[in-house]
């Protein structure tokens, strides 16, 4: 968005073309601000289409707080990916449709950037893995082929983002923002793990590490002489809407084909941008307010810019 320059002083030359993004996240306090020495945020730069623009310089970018212009200090370019880790249920109520979701996420791997690393595990009985994190797309493809229902254990969906948190917990040195894609049934749930001291620490772990949790889930009627679950429903969409993924339900298994691939087509959006953004550092002005007004401005014309503090654009 085109911005007014009457007002702003000049740099080192004078400041065009101006693209202008309000800084909506959380913010250090202002007492935080007066007191440091500089400050940093992320911020994803993007050309008309969309698409990352990865040669921006420093001298290009001034953060302005309450009108007024700070110091940029740095501009450090940052390659933090996606990583996914699709979890299929493959348990008592999924052979109608297993098919579907196998050729759904087939497509959905085929969708993604091929240097989105990717694993596959399933639920059926208890959480497993299929295929580790990778990129070999063979390697997945033939995982995902062989992926057999189980017919003597119920799904357990819960347990595999509990799991998955933990993986997540232990990895010290992660520097990617993790997918977590849950491809299920709403047929019978087997968690052991079902309850409140077990969920928070799960909710902690993702939030500490960006995880997103997206769910596709086919709502089936029954399952002959199994009692239905449906607290997968519930987990998906209040784990989807609390991590900033997202969930859908089904009412065909042939929306697994639609649906896997159109969510890939979005993470390949958000993995162009996670991997090729920037780490902004700059000076405060002396005097600001008890809440600043913040800005991002860039002098490269026909340029839009995406600030996040954390760099995890939703």
């Amino acid at each position: 968005m085109a911005a007014d320059t009457t007002h702003l002083r000049p740099l080192t030359g004078a400041l065009v073309a101006l693209a202008l993004i309000v800084f909506g996240a959380p913010w250090p306090t202002t007492s935080q601000i007066v007191s440091a020495q500089s400050q940093s945020f992320f911020v994803a730069f993007t050309d008309a289409d969309g698409a990352p623009v990865s040669d921006i310089t420093a001298d290009e970018v001034v953060v302005e707080l309450d009108g007024e212009h700070g110091e940029t200090l740095n501009l450090e370019p940052i390659d933090w990916p996606v990583r996914v880790t699709v979890f299929i249920d493959n348990g008592l109520a999924s052979p109608p449709a297993l098919d579907h979701m196998r050729e759904g996420l087939r497509l959905f791997v085929d969708a993604l950037p091929p240097e989105v690393e990717v694993a596959v595990g399933t639920i059926g009985g208890r959480p497993q893995f299929q295929a580790r994190h990778t990129t070999d797309r063979t390697e997945l493809t033939d995982a995902i082929g062989a992926i057999a229902p189980d017919m003597e254990g119920a799904a357990t969906f819960f347990d595999a983002l509990y799991e998955e948190a933990e993986r997540l917990h232990e990895d010290e040195e992660a520097q990617y923002f993790p997918t977590i894609v849950m491809v299920a049934t709403n047929g019978p749930e087997g968690s052991s793990r079902v309850r409140d001291g077990p969920f928070r620490d799960m909710m902690e772990r993702l939030f500490a590490n960006k995880a997103a949790v997206h769910t596709r889930i086919l709502t089936i009627t029954s399952v002959s002489g199994v009692k239905q679950g449906g607290d997968q429903i519930r987990w998906g969409i209040d784990i989807g809407e609390a991590t900033g993924g997202s969930y859908e339900g089904l009412s065909s298994p042939n929306g697994f084909r639609t649906l896997l691939p159109q969510l890939a087509e979005n993470l390949g959006r958000k993995h162009r941008l996670v991997s090729n953004q920037y780490r902004l550092t700059f000076a405060p002005p002396e005097g600001v307010s008890d809440q600043p007004a913040i800005r991002v401005l860039t002098t490269r014309p026909g340029v839009d810019m995406i600030p996040t503090s954390d760099g995890n654009i939703r």
